[in-house]
Formats: C-alpha cells, sequence, structure tokens
C-alpha cells in the first residue's frame, strides 16, 4: 500500500512539475519586449542614428512596438538594415503579435528617412484602427476594412496608389499626396470629408460614385492636373473646395449633370466645368491608356498596372488583364504584376465593355540589383570586394567612376562568384551589376548597386 501511495505521489508530483514548466515556457514566450529591446533603424556607425524605438520587436521584417499603457502594438518601421529589403514587395503586417493585437501604425519618413517605402506595397490588416503616416513613399497602400478616418492621419507622402476596401462610407484624412495620378473610391461611399487630397498636385482623375452625399470644405483644393465627375447625388459642397490653395493652382475640370449641386457651386465660384447627360451612353468607357508603354521589373519584385480610363465620367470603367506568359511575369485580376524569372512578357489591359479597347505594357525580367561592399587587405594594399548572389544571373560587372554620379566604366567582368580582390584606387567610386543572356544571345542587365567608395581609413 505504501509503495503505490509513493508511485501516485511520485507522479502527481513529477505532472505538477510538468505544468508549472509549461506554464513558466508560455509566460517567457508571451513576455512582450522592454525598455531593453531596441530597434535602432538606419544606424550610419557614427553618432548620428535616424530613429530608434524601445519595446520593439522584429517579425518577418516589419518593426512592432509594444504600447503598455493600450497593451496593443503598433508598426513603426520595416527592417531594411542589410539593405536588401526586397523590391515591388507586399506586405501584410500581423494582425496580432506575442498574443496582443496591432491597433496601429506609425510612420514618419521625415524623422525615419525610410527610403526602401518606395519599393513596399502595404496591405494593413483590419485590426489596425489608429493610423500617422507623413513623409512616407510607399508603392501603394490598402487601408483597412470599415475604417474611419480622422484628418491628418495619411499625409505629405508618395504613394503610387491608394486603396480604400469596399464598405467604407466616409474618406477623409488623407491629402499632401504626390505621385499619386488616380484614386477610385467604393462605391459604398457616402461623405467625402474635409481636405480630402487637398495639395496632391499630381492626381489627374478622381471616380466619385453615385450615393455620395457630400464633399467637405477644401476637398480636391490645390489639384491643378485633376478632372473629376460628380454625381447628382451630391447635395452639399463645402467652402474652397476644388479651389487654388497657397501651394497649387485650382482643379482643371469639374463634369456635372446641368442644374446639379455641382453645376451650381462651379457657376458660382468660376471653376471651370463641363456639362454631360447622365443617361447617354457617354457613360461608357472610351478610351484607355497607360502611363507608361515598358517597364523593367527585378525578379520577385511586384508592381500595379497603371492605367487611365476615359472620359473620366465612365461608369462602365472595368478592365480585365492578360499576360502572354505568366511564367515570367504573372498578373491578377487587380493588375498586380509578379516578375517570376528573366525575360520578357506582354501585358494586355481590356476594357471590359465600351469600346473594348486594348492596350500593352512590355515587361522586361531581369536579375534584381546586388548589394555590393568593401574591405580593406590589412598589408596588402588591395580591397577585397563582396556582393550577395542575384537571382538568375549569369554574371557581374564592377564599374567604377571619379564621382558619385558620373559616368562608371567597366573594369572587371566576373563570372560564378561574388567575390574579387585587387588594387582599387581610394579616390574612385565603385558599383556592380548582375546581367543575363537571352537565347538569342541580347544581353539584359539589373541596376546598378549603390555606390562604394573610401573615406579616411575605411571603405563605405
Amino acid at each position: 500500500m505504501k509503495k503505490k501511495f509513493l508511485k501516485l505521489f511520485t507522479s502527481v508530483a513529477m505532472l505538477a512539475l510538468v505544468f508549472c514548466l509549461h506554464q513558466n515556457v508560455r509566460a517567457e514566450e508571451i513576455a512582450q519586449p522592454t525598455e531593453k529591446d531596441v530597434y535602432i533603424h538606419h544606424d550610419d556607425g557614427e553618432d548620428y542614428v535616424a530613429n530608434r524605438y524601445e519595446r520593439a520587436i522584429v517579425v518577418d521584417r516589419v518593426v512592432y512596438q509594444y504600447l503598455p499603457e493600450k497593451d496593443s502594438y503598433r508598426i513603426v518601421a520595416f527592417d531594411d538594415n542589410d539593405e536588401e529589403f526586397p523590391e515591388g514587395i507586399t506586405f501584410k503586417p500581423r494582425s496580432e503579435v506575442r498574443g496582443k493585437p496591432v491597433t496601429g501604425i506609425y510612420i514618419d519618413g521625415e524623422e525615419d528617412g525610410p527610403s526602401y517605402l518606395t519599393r513596399l506595397n502595404l496591405v494593413l490588416p483590419d485590426s489596425v484602427k489608429d493610423i500617422e503616416i507623413s513623409g512616407a513613399s510607399f508603392g501603394s497602400i490598402t487601408l483597412p476594412k470599415f475604417l474611419i478616418v480622422t484628418p491628418g492621419v495619411i499625409f505629405e507622402s508618395d504613394f503610387e496608389q491608394i486603396i480604400i476596401p469596399e464598405g467604407t462610407t466616409n474618406v477623409s484624412g488623407i491629402h499632401n499626396i504626390w505621385k499619386l495620378r488616380k484614386m477610385e473610391l467604393p462605391s459604398s461611399t457616402k461623405r467625402i470629408g474635409k481636405y480630402f487630397l487637398e495639395d496632391s498636385s499630381d492626381l489627374r482623375t478622381v471616380y466619385i460614385p453615385e450615393g455620395v452625399t457630400e464633399i467637405g470644405a477644401e476637398a480636391f483644393s490645390g489639384c491643378p492636373k485633376l478632372e473629376i465627375y460628380i454625381p447628382a447625388s451630391v447635395k452639399k459642397i463645402g467652402k474652397n473646395a476644388f479651389k487654388k490653395t497657397d501651394e497649387y493652382g485650382q482643379v482643371k475640370m469639374i463634369y456635372c449633370a446641368n442644374n446639379s449641386a455641382a453645376h451650381k457651386y462651379a457657376k458660382k465660384n468660376h471653376l471651370p466645368y463641363t456639362i454631360i447627360d447622365p443617361v447617354k451612353t457617354s457613360y461608357k468607357a472610351t478610351d484607355l491608356s497607360l502611363s507608361t508603354k515598358q517597364i523593367s521589373m527585378p525578379i520577385g519584385a511586384k508592381k500595379r498596372v497603371l492605367y487611365q480610363v476615359t472620359p473620366v465620367y465612365a461608369a462602365k470603367r472595368n478592365v480585365k488583364f492578360s499576360s502572354s506568359n505568366s511564367k515570367v511575369v504573372s498578373v491578377n485580376a487587380k493588375g498586380m504584376l509578379t516578375a517570376k524569372k528573366n525575360g520578357k512578357a506582354t501585358i494586355t489591359v481590356q476594357l471590359k465593355s465600351g469600346s473594348k479597347k486594348k492596350v500593352k505594357l512590355k515587361v522586361v525580367v531581369q536579375p534584381r540589383a546586388p548589394y555590393l561592399s568593401a574591405d580593406s587587405v590589412e598589408n596588402k594594399n588591395t580591397t577585397v570586394f563582396t556582393w550577395n548572389k542575384s537571382e538568375g544571373e549569369e554574371g557581374y560587372e564592377l564599374s567604377c567612376s571619379d564621382t558619385k554620379n558620373g559616368t562608371y566604366k567597366v573594369i572587371k567582368k566576373v563570372t560564378g562568384k561574388t567575390k574579387i580582390t585587387f588594387k582599387a584606387s581610394t579616390k574612385k567610386y565603385y558599383k556592380i551589376r548582375a546581367w543575363y543572356r537571352t537565347a538569342k544571345g541580347k544581353k539584359y542587365y539589373s541596376d546598378y548597386s549603390e555606390a562604394v567608395y573610401h573615406l579616411g581609413h575605411m571603405w563605405f
């Protein structure tokens, strides 16, 4: 009996010990970062640091900062300190980190200097409710569903595309956006708030769907290239909308129905307008154009097809996409290109209705630009140049120039390796690029790497 009791006691004790160990491990796994967990962004190796974040954690190149007062995380940076951040990548950050929700994003390009963001297509998770983005340069940004955007949350930034999801009823808080050429609001939109897209100087077309009833004060002001259709459903337009600002001129053209609120507003404020009949077939798209006819992309990159439908008031404006060689470049229903391997392909964009016009975009896929570094070889008066291997490459060309932005001349041709040592001039700048050759013998090159140069006793 005593032996059975001891055996039972030992078993219970072991189970209790295992449970405690499991709980301790679990507690360690979900422990949140502290002030000692610091992420330093863009450290130049000297005294200057662009930015630092305490209570930070990096997951899949996204830097999350824990906010104890909110018991949640916010996105604060994207880890490119190795300078090998993929070009054209699409990122959808996590909605939860270490058991806590990700509820915000704070990006300050002026403070953080994130030039890498031009290569990023950002898709924010629906858990994000607090947004503050300024001075950034995303390729595109997709906002969370049902987000109520407050004034001044996305501003003074370079975006090629802003995607507001279907289901959003009020849009505001986005202004001073450069490089944005067109904007299509979701059909669920009911109200456009104050200052929306104010001083967005590159904006050319905006399609406002039927059902929008109000446009806020100073919305679309300072948009001198903008041609915009305002449906008859709009009954109220705020003061100084579409007008010139201290920075830029007034809207280029307003299209509206006769005797509509938009017609009366444009006439009263001496804004250019064109009367259209909303029941005629002119609402069908008649023309289609691309922002460029040819682009190049490195392997693995993603990029949206930028196109323009005319007339701007066409309600039937949907297009379809196809690729002549999806093994080289694929394209999805939203016009997102994915470069898969070296080669060429033609992307066809066609109107689904109206004139059904087609336009073609030529795409060349090439190796990714290498990352070049240089180090002096001690006591040998030589320099070793190393670089990362570019996918799809057949060889590399190392070039030099007397000035950083001058003309670079090829000095070394390399195949089969990613390192070379020779006596390099400390007064010149060096760059490298990869290349591959097609079956017909034509060479295609990657972009150049960033230049390396010698300063003091070190290479940079």
